[in-house]
């Protein structure tokens, strides 16, 4: 390990109501309250839609019921990195309330559930599921007032018959298509966020306990119904466009060769964007070994940069591309090309992997925001999970693994603990947990989420939303 260098990053702040910052999300939101569209300390009412069977739907309303008071985590769980929920309604410090009226409530009767199991065929099973769905979403958006977001309570049967039975972690699924995917796609046609809830986690029954449930539940549906996001970071440049590229294959036709890149876009308040570039062509197969044509990548930047100039009424005056893999020349000199006249750019690999270990003198591993330098400063490994002094514990029970992040050696102005500061910084805003962290960086952790629901067959005759609330 001789000529290894290692130091310490701060630990990156969130902003919330009224301008007031934490940096842990659950501390934030308890103590000032979520962000509104306004920036304004007020009480939300988020009209909620609900689609299940008459027992789902049950169960559904009970845990809606239960989330209206505070929910401690249980006994053999309870950890104190894990704050009790705190309830929901105009005393709560979540500031929003769960309206929940029966004009919103679609229910799926036995009659349909009933045909659904005697359908033969378990692709012809899915499609029969995914257009019971699809009548009660439209029906749900052609109501007077339609609801902010729709809860789906996937009733146990509907699930049963359209669920492989050798499939270790269950999913409602086909040889072609995927039910999550595919509701995810009619929500975007209709304007309505989805938020799909198994049976099992309205039985109660998994890994995470119901407070757990309930803080996920309660960001989720604050990001999805208000459009926006319930906090911010405190620090992120101005005038930067942060853009994660990855690949996806599309379903259908010669999936060996067929790829289509995406990009999500990021911008220093904290707004989110999915973009689906053309298909492309592959230089290389396999994990992290995906690349662009030169045309390609070209294309894709100016669309990136097209999307942030209507957003922000003015050029970045700097590009940051996150990917997986390296950038080859020819990618190179097309993100360069595209990128135009743009003063400052990093292009940053990111990989989620490396042998290399910081081993610490206590009972604790590393510290979160660790970064160990390689010898010749080619390669830094970023700690984005370790011990967190504000918990003043390690939330895990396994050993944290560093993520490897690579600065291009030909396009890269920044740096390398500015980049790593900003990929820390990144792993604290995905709306789809409330944990003091992820793993990996937004820019590049979520992409294989969305990657699958671009990949379904409709989405290539679907009128993609950009906003990634229509995608968790």
């Amino acid at each position: 390990m001789n000529g290894f260098t290692a130091e310490v990053l701060d630990e990156p702040g969130l902003m919330f109501a009224d301008g007031e910052d934490s940096i842990d999300p659950r501390v934030g939101l308890m103590k000032y309250g979520p962000r509104t569209p306004s920036g304004k300390s007020e009480h939300q009412v988020i009209n909620v839609g609900y689609i299940g069977s008459g027992r789902s739907l049950g169960g559904l309303e009970k845990l809606f019921k239960d989330m209206e008071l505070a929910i401690t985590a249980d006994e053999d769980k309870s950890k104190r990195w894990k704050p009790p929920f705190p309830g929901l309604g105009e005393r709560s410090p979540l500031n929003f309330t769960f309206n929940t009226q029966k004009r919103w409530r679609q229910t799926i009767t036995r009659g349909e559930i009933r045909d659904l199991k005697q359908i033969r065929s378990r692709k012809d099973r899915l499609e029969e599921a995914v257009e019971i769905i699809k009548i009660n979403l439209e029906v749900l958006y052609a109501k007077e007032t339609p609801p902010d977001v729709v809860f789906i309570a996937i009733p146990e049967a509907m699930w049963d018959a359209c669920t492989p039975s050798h499939q270790d972690h269950a999913r409602m699924q086909s040889e072609t298509s995927d039910f999550h995917n595919r509701i995810k796609l009619l929500g975007m046609e209709v304007g309505l966020p989805t938020q799909l809830m198994q049976p099992k986690t309205l039985r109660g029954e998994g890994v995470q306990d119901k407070s757990e449930i309930a803080w996920n539940i309660a960001v989720g549906t604050l990001y999805k119904a208000q459009r926006g996001h319930p906090w911010k970071l405190t620090e992120l440049e101005d005038g930067t466009c942060f853009a994660g590229i990855s690949f996806y294959k599309e379903r259908g036709g010669d999936q060996s060769r067929t790829r289509t890149a995406m990009a999500q876009v990021f911008l220093e308040t904290g707004e989110n964007f999915i973009l689906r570039g053309d298909p492309v062509e592959g230089e290389k197969h396999g994990p992290g070994n995906n690349h662009l044509a030169e045309d390609d990548a070209k294309q894709l930047v100016k669309k990136i940069l097209r999307h942030y100039r209507s957003h922000k009424k003015t050029e970045p005056r700097r590009l940051v591309l996150h990917k997986r893999s390296e950038f080859w020349e020819e990618e190179r000199e097309g993100f360069i090309k595209g990128a135009g006249n743009i003063e400052l750019m990093d292009f940053v690999t990111v990989r989620e992997r490396h042998p290399v270990r910081a081993l610490s003198s206590g009972i604790y591993p590393a510290l979160r925001g660790t970064m160990v330098s390689a010898p010749n400063n080619e390669e830094h490994y970023l700690y984005t999970k370790g011990y967190i002094p504000a918990l003043s514990t390690y939330p895990a029970s396994n050993i944290p693994e560093p993520i490897v992040v690579k600065p291009d050696s030909e396009v890269s102005d920044s740096s390398p603990q500015k980049l790593c500061r900003e990929m820390l910084a990144f792993t604290k805003l995905d709306w789809n947990t409330s944990d003091f962290c992820t793993k990996l960086p937004v820019t590049i952790g979520i992409s294989d989420a969305v990657g699958n629901i671009l990949a379904e067959a409709e989405a290539q005759n679907t009128s993609l939303d950009i906003h990634y609330y229509h995608y968790m």
